[in-house]
């Protein structure tokens, strides 16, 4: 198979040749490449902290405090999660950790929760709930912006969260940032 690594929410992740397919068998599958074993892991032990980072291409963003990339699904309702399911194996929601009552926001205001059908916690931003990618694989990495079977995932812009984000270009170019195509609001 190839080798396995382990992701932050506890899903055991193995390399994999072949095309890129889903499909769910004995609670396995295979996203692009990476077969996704979901773990025994629930809600982290450590307080669910949100902040903020500069990314190259995306600008300004909302991580987790260790540098976790943080994604939002353009199909969401305000305070609402349409993703579960096989879509929160591949997009595992935020959660509040155990006995925290509210999440952290280290130069983030706006955090909110929801409570989701299995009775958990999800954080959410100005009512975006939010997720993390189990295709970015060490901090920093923010390769969840594409539109799959449930909708389209962006990054979170704490400015505007609820549209796509624009390419980041350095300053003092001539030209303006472009609009990701087909962004629209989600609300």
């Amino acid at each position: 198979m190839g080798t396995g690594k382990t992701t932050p929410t506890g899903r055991t992740m193995t390399s994999r040749i072949g095309t890129c397919r889903m499909l769910a068998i004995l609670g396995t599958m295979t996203l692009a490449g990476w077969l996704v074993q979901p773990g025994l892991a629930g809600a982290a032990t450590s307080p669910t902290t949100i902040t903020t980072t500069h990314n190259k291409t995306w600008g300004t963003i909302l991580v987790l405090q260790n540098g976790t990339t943080v994604y939002r699904l353009a199909a969401d309702p305000k305070n609402k999660s349409v993703c579960s399911g096989t879509c929160a194996t591949i997009w595992p929601p935020i959660l509040l950790a155990t006995g925290q009552k509210s999440p952290a926001g280290h130069g983030v205001n706006g955090l909110g929760t929801i409570t989701r059908s299995n009775g958990k916690r999800q954080v959410t931003y100005m009512g975006v709930p939010l997720y993390r990618f189990v295709g970015d694989h060490k901090p920093g990495q923010a390769t969840g912006n594409i539109k799959d079977t449930w909708g389209s995932w962006w990054v979170v812009n704490p400015a505007n969260p609820r549209v796509a984000p624009t390419v980041s270009r350095p300053s003092g170019g001539a030209s303006a940032p472009t609009t990701v195509a087909g962004s629209g609001t989600a609300y």
